[in-house]
């Protein structure tokens, strides 16, 4: 299968073997160089911000009530950024951590409420 990089420019030399070292985190991989996701990839290099908070996801035909679930919202540059959408809070964090510490040039945003916009604190 041949990986498509997001972030044009950004591609790593040896994506197989890079992937096979990168760690499982719920339906993405992360390695200290980059995060896998549905057949792409974005380096870790390119990731200039970052943002993690809980969300609502409402699948089609629900009646109404949404899934809460954590997003992490991973800007590089482009006009569109990477949201990876993760069941557990614990799992957010541990790729939040992940990220940060393989590139510590990454600005962490706090969390922030996806209704009213304040900061929420965390337990």
């Amino acid at each position: 299968m041949a990986w498509k990089c997001v972030a044009e420019g950004r591609e790593l030399a040896d994506v197989r073997a890079d992937r096979r070292s990168s760690e499982r985190i719920e339906k993405y991989n992360v390695s200290p160089n980059a995060v896998y996701f549905e057949g792409q990839y974005l380096p870790v290099a390119a990731i200039t911000s970052l943002r993690a908070q809980p969300s609502l996801y409402y699948p089609q035909c629900c009646c109404g009530r949404g899934i809460p679930v954590f997003k992490i919202r991973l800007d590089y540059g482009a006009e569109k950024p990477v949201i990876l959408m993760l069941e557990r809070e614990k799992n957010a964090e541990k790729i939040v951590a992940a990220l940060c510490a393989a590139n510590p040039a990454i600005v962490a945003e706090p969390w922030v409420d996806p209704n009213g916009g304040e900061l929420i604190e965390k337990k």
